[in-house]
C-alpha cells in the first residue's frame, strides 16, 4: 500500500515538512510498503480557477503528475501549520484541485503543527470543507504536533514518548482504514460520479 503525505506549508524547510518526514519514517512499520512526501512549497501549484479544467492548459500540465501520484495512493496525510487559526492557502488550494477520481473513499489523516499549544482550528476547518467534492474519508482521529521546536529534531526523533506512541497507533489505524476502504474506492467511484458535487 502507498501512503501520500502532503506538507501544506508554503515555507521552505518548514516544520510541516519535517513532520511529514517523521511520519514517512514510520510508514513501513505501520503497514505501508511505500510512502512519499509532497512538499507544496517546492511544488508551487497554480491557483485554482475556472480555466484549470481545460485540456491543454498550463495548469493541467503541472497538475497531471500530481494527479497520477494521488490516484496511485491508498491513503493520505494532510499536514498544515496553524496560521491565524487557519489551514494554509496552499493546502486549501490543493484540496480545490483534487477530485473524486484521485481521493474518493480513501482514508486521510489530518495533522496540524503549532509552535505553541494551539493547532485545533485548522483540523476543524479541514473537517468542515476539505472533503466535499473529493470525497476523501477523514479518520475520526487526528494529530496535533504542539511545541514543534522541541517535539521533533532534525534526525526525526520525537522527544515525547507518549505522543510518539499515539502517532504510531494512529499510523497503524490509517493503514487499517486503507486496507478496508480499498474495495469501496474501486466499487463506488463510478457509481458516485453522478453525485460528485455533494448535496
Amino acid at each position: 500500500m502507498k501512503l501520500m503525505i502532503i506538507s501544506g506549508s508554503q515555507r521552505a524547510n518548514s516544520k510541516s515538512l519535517l513532520t511529514g518526514q517523521y511520519l514517512s519514517s514510520l510508514a513501513g512499520e505501520s503497514g505501508f510498503t511505500d510512502s512519499e512526501v509532497l512538499d507544496l512549497h517546492a511544488l508551487n501549484l497554480p491557483l485554482w480557477n475556472e480555466d484549470f479544467w481545460q485540456k491543454g492548459s498550463h495548469s493541467q500540465a503541472v497538475w497531471q503528475p500530481v494527479k497520477q501520484a494521488l490516484k496511485e495512493a491508498d491513503a493520505f496525510i494532510f499536514i498544515t501549520p496553524e496560521w491565524h487559526g487557519m489551514a494554509t492557502p496552499a493546502l486549501k488550494n490543493f484540496l480545490l484541485l483534487t477530485t473524486d477520481q484521485e481521493m474518493a473513499h480513501k482514508p486521510a489523516l489530518l495533522a496540524s503543527v503549532s509552535a505553541s499549544v494551539n493547532g485545533v482550528y485548522p483540523i476543524s476547518e479541514l473537517r468542515m470543507t476539505g472533503s466535499k467534492n473529493n470525497h476523501v474519508c477523514f479518520l475520526p482521529d487526528h494529530l496535533i504536533f504542539r511545541d514543534i521546536d522541541t517535539l521533533l529534531d532534525e534526525s526525526l526523533n520525537c522527544h515525547d514518548a507518549r505522543f510518539d506512541q499515539r502517532v504510531r497507533y494512529t499510523m497503524t489505524l490509517l493503514s487499517a482504514y486503507a486496507q478496508a476502504l480499498g474495495p469501496v474506492h474501486h466499487d463506488m467511484l463510478e457509481e458516485g460520479a453522478a453525485f460528485r458535487y455533494g448535496m
